[in-house]
């Protein structure tokens, strides 16, 4: 970071014991990028829910409010640059992160907060119906900066997105709702017919600066990636600007950079997903069944830890930003 501006992230989201996702797969990212992160886990679970097995509880709205009435009595509130929710999963829960925000925006009006809306992927939700219209209603309008994958924006905006006109007019009603920025990001345009292509789609309202950046699919399943996004854009945003002041070029910077590193750990977890799994096939016969898919999945666990040099030095030269173009549409 160029500035001695302190930087704390309340993060609300997943917590899991074992993997990468939600909170952990966000917070030592944006620790290595210099935030400090205090993390409020509205969900502990033993693991993601692809596994066969998962254990765990998730917060109630009361437990939530304690939780915040401890960090509010000892003053701490006003220590916070941003807020950076995730997956929640139920509706109470949302419902009282509007008085949340309203009391840190007290403490501080400077705060960013950046809404990772998480609901569904590939046409399905994942948590229940009544979780939308919060998100659209309750929390888009307090939300500085969202980043809802093609799916979630076609929800909250009320349309399916096939092409580029009906992606513009997606983003145009998400603007409409509340958020400043706007980052779809992932989808796949049907009027493209590329289907390894994927796209960031992002709108910056106050720049009137809008475009994609195009990128490979990956083959095979990976969780947690569009936490890890979220963390990486919110800080690569807010490299060397001073908070409100982000410029259009600033947006497209931080979304290439986000892209870039997310493709490095992905490169990472890939190659130890493929040394993990000969190991799995040299043990073929032990066991099986439900500890063999469990071991498949805990082989394709997003590399964080290993992916450390690439959280610092990824996008610093001009070598990185030659993969991916921001293009306006």
């Amino acid at each position: 970071m160029t500035d001695n501006r302190p930087r704390r992230v309340l993060s609300i989201q997943s917590h899991v014991v074992h993997g990468y996702v939600g909170n952990k797969a966000a917070t030592f990212p944006l620790q290595v990028l210099g935030y400090e992160v205090d993390p409020l886990n509205a969900v502990h679970f033993s693991n993601h829910s692809g596994y066969p097995t998962v254990k765990g509880a998730r917060l109630a709205p009361s437990q939530l409010d304690d939780l915040t009435a401890g960090l509010t009595a000892n003053g701490i509130l006003g220590e916070y640059s941003h807020l950076l929710t995730g997956y929640v999963g139920q509706a109470q829960t949302l419902a009282t992160f509007p008085a949340l925000v309203k009391s840190l925006r007290a403490e501080n009006s400077g705060l960013v907060y950046l809404l990772d809306p998480v609901m569904g992927d590939n046409g399905k939700l994942y948590v229940p119906e009544d979780v939308v219209p919060v998100y659209r209603d309750m929390l888009l309008p307090l939300a500085d900066i969202i980043t809802p994958n093609g799916f979630e924006a076609g929800l909250l905006a009320g349309t399916q997105i096939t092409s580029f006109e009906t992606l513009a007019a997606a983003l145009t009603a998400l603007h409409a709702l509340g958020p400043k920025l706007v980052v779809i990001t992932s989808i796949s345009l049907e009027s493209e017919d590329v289907p390894s292509v994927l796209r960031l789609a992002a709108s910056h309202a106050p720049s009137q600066t809008r475009f994609t950046v195009a990128f490979r699919k990956r083959e095979g399943v990976f969780t947690g990636t569009g936490d890890l996004f979220s963390a990486l854009l919110l800080a690569l945003l807010d490299r060397g600007s001073a908070a409100g002041s982000i410029s259009g070029e600033d947006v497209k910077s931080a979304c290439v950079q986000a892209l870039i590193r997310m493709g490095q750990v992905l490169d990472e977890t890939s190659s130890l997903k493929i040394a993990r799994e000969a190991r799995l096939r040299s043990r073929s016969g032990e066991g099986g069944g439900q500890g063999e898919q469990a071991a498949l999945l805990k082989s394709s666990e997003l590399a964080i830890v290993q992916s450390l040099k690439w959280f610092v030095e990824a996008g610093e030269g001009e070598a990185f930003s030659t993969k991916f173009e921001a293009v306006d549409f």
